[in-house]
């Protein structure tokens, strides 16, 4: 080998043994906020599956149990901006500790509620203890990754949500036949306080705070975040709320939300009763869409940071993938109604939710970067609009399937997209709402 090539070849090992691995204390606590996710969205799904020994034991019609479920949503929606403001003021750790210990009490509460209107007011609190979860640790990923890491820091928590509905109705069946439905409200309590216990050991707001991590990689982190980490004033509301691209991040996810919570609350009525599905077989095609928005929204945020680190350019790194997103949703929603297979029909509709999962891990993204220091407060915005979706979805599309029929049903729920598509274009996530000099 020529001497040129040899020096050439030593050069680039030497530059490849000194890149910062991957591997990282804030990537161990990234999988600490996935089973926070998993357990989080466990808590709100086991109602679910004890609906029908609850409904007996406490004397409940369908139109009663139903409320429980808007209750929560209530409770979640008016903690999303409190939450994040809060985290942004007195850390992430603290409170997601508190989120995590309120809401494994008002599930433990859940089945220890002896009249309806006890329980009414449990779960509404309990949809409050949830609530500051999401812009808290919004708030986390700001002090704690580098700016080309958001999409992966985002995609742990969310991840973890989106696998939930794939384990969680047989882990709850199985707690219900050995210890009764007050029995899996018990026992996901008891997950819950775990966890808080780990992450009050293992979380602190700061890599600067954090006895554990190396120098190396408080030094990697800290050079290259997007926040300086100083700045302890409030979110400037009264600007915010001027700015068309602080209501566009917001009226997107609105969208992005309504339409998984059609696939979370309707996909099984759906299967069965328009695709002659029985109970067991649903049970498994039901699996494969969340499935594949698991695996989108964590190969997503890694591809949306590898797209930003090539190009520099955020409108391409998570608009574009936001875009695609929504296009393969389109296309499947489209060819699932028309669809004559059972089965064609799943995998159509495993090609929409999983797409979905690209606008839904870019968002929390795009919300950390126009956000910057008052993440927290943008995420809250975004997801208390993504809530208000998550509480008008159900019934809306539950008078559509039932006054036009499923297939028309699918294909009316393509038309909201056409606005978050047009909404990114007014998004224009290169630039933080507020310049950091501010």
């Amino acid at each position: 080998m020529k001497p040129g090539k040899i020096e050439k070849q030593v050069e680039l090992i030497t530059e490849s043994q000194g890149k910062e691995r991957k591997i990282g204390l804030r990537w161990g606590m990234g999988l600490i906020f996935f089973i926070i996710g998993l357990i989080a969205y466990m808590d709100r799904a086991n109602l679910s599956v004890v609906a029908k020994p609850m409904m007996d034991a406490l004397n409940m019609n369908k139109v009663e149990f139903g409320l429980l479920s808007s209750l929560f949503y209530a409770g979640y929606c008016i903690a999303q901006i409190p939450g994040g403001m809060l985290a942004e003021k007195f850390g992430s750790r603290k409170i997601i500790i508190i989120a995590i210990t309120w809401w494994s009490a008002f599930t433990a509460l859940s089945a220890a509620s002896t009249s309806y209107v006890v329980l009414c007011i449990v779960r509404f609190l309990f949809g409050v203890g949830e609530g500051p979860m999401y812009p808290a640790n919004a708030v986390f990923n700001s002090y704690w990754f580098q700016k080309h890491e958001k999409g992966r820091a985002a995609s742990a928590l969310l991840a973890g949500s989106f696998f939930g509905p794939v384990i969680a109705p047989g882990i709850s069946v199985a707690i219900l036949l050995l210890f009764g439905w007050q029995g899996v409200f018990y026992s996901f309590a008891i997950l819950g306080i775990g966890i808080s216990l780990i992450w009050y050991i293992v979380g602190r707001d700061k890599p600067e705070n954090h006895p554990w991590i190396s120098e190396k990689e408080k030094k990697l982190i800290c050079e290259n975040r997007s926040i300086t980490g100083t700045v302890k004033k409030t979110a400037p509301w009264k600007v915010y709320l001027r700015n068309i691209r602080f209501w566009a991040v917001g009226i997107q996810y609105f969208v992005v939300i309504y339409m998984n919570t059609f696939f979370l609350t309707w996909l099984p009525t759906y299967l069965m009763e328009a695709r002659n599905f029985s109970l067991k077989e649903m049970g498994v095609a039901a699996s494969f869409p969340w499935l594949a928005i698991c695996f989108t929204v964590l190969a997503g945020g890694a591809l949306s940071d590898i797209i930003l680190q090539r190009t520099n350019s955020r409108m391409k790194a998570r608009g574009s993938l936001a875009l695609t997103g929504f296009i393969f949703f389109i296309i499947g929603l489209y060819f699932a109604a028309f669809s004559t297979s059972p089965w064609m029909n799943v995998v159509w509709l495993t090609l929409a939710l999983g797409a979905l999962g690209l606008p839904i891990v870019t968002s929390w993204a795009t919300a950390n970067d126009l956000g910057q220091e008052f993440a927290g407060s943008v995420s809250g915005w975004m997801n208390l609009w993504g809530s208000i979706g998550g509480i008008t979805s159900p019934i809306i599309c539950g008078w559509f399937a039932q006054e036009m029929g499923w297939n028309t049903t699918l294909l009316i729920n393509i038309i909201p997209i056409g606005l978050a598509i047009f909404l990114w274009f007014l998004i224009k996530p290169d630039r933080p709402l507020i310049p950091a000099e501010n």
